[in-house]
């Protein structure tokens, strides 16, 4: 089995987000759909780690060899339709849909946390804010 068939390119066709899995369609196999694939995270024993891509987002997935039947989604790509949000190494972020961005400048060291709706923040123990000055609104 050639590489072409291992490693492939689609779209996520539908989303299981209990099992966290996903279906992928293929363009170039007329719109053949995978079964269900894992999608592989960060973590997932004792720190857990949970981000599914949309349906309709592009994705690369690996096969085991025996068709479409076995194999993982490695994650989501940019494309020409969808370039990255952001063109600087030094920044780390999540834009959500609904305009929420949590961002991180490495270079600046600035966390930025733009939220649309309500934060909050709990904790079994003490709060502590430090800082040189602090601005509460």
């Amino acid at each position: 089995m050639g590489l072409n068939k291992i490693v492939r390119y689609g779209r996520v066709s539908s989303i299981d987000p209990v099992r966290a899995t996903i279906r992928v369609m293929f363009d170039d196999e007329d719109e053949m759909v995978s079964y269900d694939l894992p999608v592989i995270v960060q973590n997932s024993l004792k720190n857990k780690d949970y981000a599914l891509p949309d349906v309709g987002e592009h994705v690369v997935c690996l096969f085991l060899g025996n068709g479409i039947s076995a194999g993982f989604c490695l994650g989501a790509v940019y494309d020409t339709s969808n370039p990255p949000p952001r063109n600087n190494q030094d920044i780390r972020s999540v834009d959500f849909a609904d305009g929420t961005i949590v961002e991180y400048d490495r270079a600046s060291h600035v966390l930025n946390i733009n939220c649309v709706g309500d934060i909050n923040i709990k904790a079994a123990g003490k709060i502590t804010i430090n800082g040189a000055i602090v601005d509460i609104n």
